[in-house]
């Protein structure tokens, strides 16, 4: 049995405790009968019951048809893939977007995986048949800034990538490597680019694609998503202050300043093909420079892969049994509405209905004289007409 509250546990005990509260005060002051109150205690604890949605975990087996293929995307995400080289004025990053979904698409049914790097390397999506998935966390994809940027080398995602060609091959000795890295080859710290010959050997297809110009590209600062300028205003230093700017659009997050130099000048990043061609010839890819001007399928046309029937054991899902209580929940608010309605008829037959006018006085009414002066008891009845033997005249 495991229980995952609706509103963490702090939540769940905030609300259950409240509750308690609002019963325990008027049962202890006597406000009705103690019965309804304890009552309401004992619904109050099987509604926490129902908050902390108890359920039950099962282990389920499915069977899917798989390529046989395991796919790396490797992507720079340094500060220099948001130089504007790309394409016309385009980010690097956004033409690094558009070509691995066009990739993903020539691998139907493969597990794809995506590893970053900048300062440090990650996975960021890891082997996956879920192409929907994949998608999603493209999107995202952004820049480091440039404040968090320590210098980065463009091997920096070769331990990882071997860490987790290594893991997966246990899992599917049956299934190809392929690798695509996404980059600029520019090496902006002090030693060189590691070589990743060591374990060429695994991969069976692959390459490398680079980005940008020899001319290079100035870069916006990358800002989180809602902050920066908007669309058509990316707030570059070239731009009045409240103006529109030169028409540009964003595409990482938000778009800032253009990041400066030492001498306070926009900073400017190169291509560095050298690098990029280097690091094919060690994974024994080939290479290939993306400038926007054609379709990834021009210069890659992925192989087709076998389908394996896989098994996949371990899937982990949960019968949550919450409705249980709440039908006693309902139960009791049925009670208490039957409760409340019969109280209702009673109030309702002890309040005193007013006197109708015109009609005989009720019960309890005072008789008046004529002229309204309310008759006393003892005293004779008076009008206004003299009794026999008195004159109706003054004396």
């Amino acid at each position: 049995m495991i229980f995952d509250p609706v509103f963490t546990w702090f939540g769940w005990g905030f609300i259950v405790l409240a509750l308690l509260t609002v019963c325990l005060i008027p049962a202890i002051r006597g406000d009705g009968p103690r019965w309804k109150w304890f009552a309401r205690m004992g619904v109050v604890a099987v509604l926490a019951l129902a908050l902390a949605r108890p359920g039950i975990p099962i282990k389920s087996s499915t069977e899917e048809y798989e390529a046989r293929a395991d796919v790396y995307f490797v992507v720079d995400t340094t500060t220099s893939m948001a130089a504007e080289d790309f394409d016309g004025d385009k980010t690097r990053l956004s033409g690094v977007k558009k070509d691995m979904l066009d990739l993903a698409e020539q691998f139907p049914g493969t597990r794809l995986s995506i590893i970053t790097f900048a300062s440090t390397a990650a996975t960021v999506m890891p082997l996956t048949t879920d192409h929907a998935a994949f998608a999603s966390a493209v999107d995202v994809l952004a820049p480091e800034t440039s404040l968090n940027s320590k210098g980065s080398s463009i091997t920096e995602a070769g331990d990882e990538l071997e860490k987790r060609m290594s893991a997966n091959d246990e899992d599917r000795p049956e299934n190809e490597n392929v690798v695509f890295y996404f980059g600029d080859g520019e090496q902006t710290v002090s030693q060189n680019p590691d070589s990743w010959s060591s374990f060429s050997s695994r991969i069976d297809s692959g390459a490398v694609f680079g980005y940008g110009t020899s001319a290079g590209g100035k870069m916006r600062e990358s800002q989180p998503f809602g902050y920066g300028s908007g669309v058509g205003n990316p707030g570059g230093a070239d731009d009045e202050p409240g103006l529109g700017g030169d028409g540009d659009t964003q595409d990482e997050g938000g778009a800032g300043d253009y990041i400066r130099d030492s001498e306070g000048n926009p900073g400017v990043s190169k291509i560095d093909e050298s690098n990029l061609k280097t690091l094919a010839s060690d994974l024994g890819v080939d290479y290939h420079h993306r400038d926007g001007k054609g379709a990834i399928s021009s210069v890659y046309d992925a192989p087709k892969y076998d389908q394996a029937l896989v098994k996949k054991d371990g899937r982990v899902t949960v019968d949550e049994y919450f409705w249980i209580p709440l039908i006693l929940v309902f139960a009791w608010i049925a009670v208490e509405f039957v409760l409340g309605f019969r109280e209702y008829l009673r109030l309702r037959q002890l309040t005193p209905r007013p006197p109708r006018r015109g009609g005989p006085p009720g019960p309890g009414s005072v008789p008046y004289q004529h002229g309204g002066v309310p008759a006393q008891p003892g005293v004779p009845h008076r009008s206004g007409a003299s009794e026999p033997g008195q004159s109706g005249g003054p004396r």
